[in-house]
């Protein structure tokens, strides 16, 4: 019995969300891809440590089991993306935001520097958008050139 209820509370623990940890983050791409004739930015990367599995807020702003938001904040200069995750050995590890473009609500992406963040407010800026550029990105480091072959302002 003992070892029932030692499972259950580790299961409990490990399936708890948690502000994504940035230091726990190895981005491997970040890039900007045209769906439906408006931008759309996408991040992947995986999370390094034994106990630690993403959850959630991948690719839409929705409300957890908690009632509170997560995913994406948006303000006239910035997009930061929070990300959740658990503390299970078992659970994935790829980490994968998709943000739409979606000028009506303040979000023009291309416009707007895009962050990364996580617990105690830890950031990483994954786009500039003074310079139009991506650190993280294989193949768009230079976002104009891709603002250009997409004729987009």
């Amino acid at each position: 019995m003992a070892t029932i209820l030692l499972f259950l509370g580790l299961n409990f623990w490990s399936n708890q969300l948690d502000d994504l940890h940035i230091q726990d983050v190895k981005i491997y791409n970040t890039f900007f891809a045209i769906e439906n004739g408006k931008p759309t930015f996408y991040l992947y990367g995986k999370l390094k440590p034994t106990f630690a599995s993403y959850s959630g807020g991948a690719f839409t702003q929705y409300n957890n089991s908690n009632g509170s938001v997560y995913g994406y904040n948006i303000n006239k200069n910035n997009v930061t993306i929070d990300g959740q995750q658990t503390h299970s050995p078992f659970g994935s590890k790829e980490v994968v935001f998709r943000i739409k473009s979606d000028p009506k609500h303040g979000l023009t992406l291309l416009n707007q520097n895009i962050y990364l963040i996580g617990k105690h407010n830890h950031k990483i800026k994954i786009y500039n958008a003074h310079t139009k550029t991506q650190p993280y990105s294989i193949n768009q480091k230079d976002t104009q050139k891709f603002i250009k072959q997409n004729k987009l302002h």
